[in-house]
């Protein structure tokens, strides 16, 4: 898994923060995204994450009948992500792999 591989690699480079991965694929979320040159924002249910390190979506669209949900993979820094808002335990606990 790529998103596993990443996770070592940025752990290794960061030695001193504690990484989390989690791969959310929830058709009723709401997220959104904005990016411009070196800065993104993530909002996740109207609310912005911190801490964010790593992040790639894809939605798979190629059954027009049924479309895929977006696929959100996250590599976060644990602690500013908990930080960010309340429900950054919940997403943790759910998605977190």
């Amino acid at each position: 898994m790529k998103l596993i591989k990443k996770l070592e690699k940025l752990q290794k480079m960061y030695p001193q923060q504690k990484l989390r991965a989690l791969v959310i694929e929830d058709s009723d979320l709401n997220f959104t995204f904005t990016f411009r040159g070196h800065i993104g924002i993530t909002a996740i249910e109207s609310n912005r994450y911190n801490g964010i390190l790593y992040q790639r979506i894809t939605q798979d669209r190629t059954n027009l009948a049924n479309p895929q949900p977006l696929k959100i993979e996250l590599i976060v820094q644990e602690k500013v992500f908990l930080m960010s808002v309340n429900r950054a335990i919940e997403l943790l606990n759910r998605y977190g792999i």
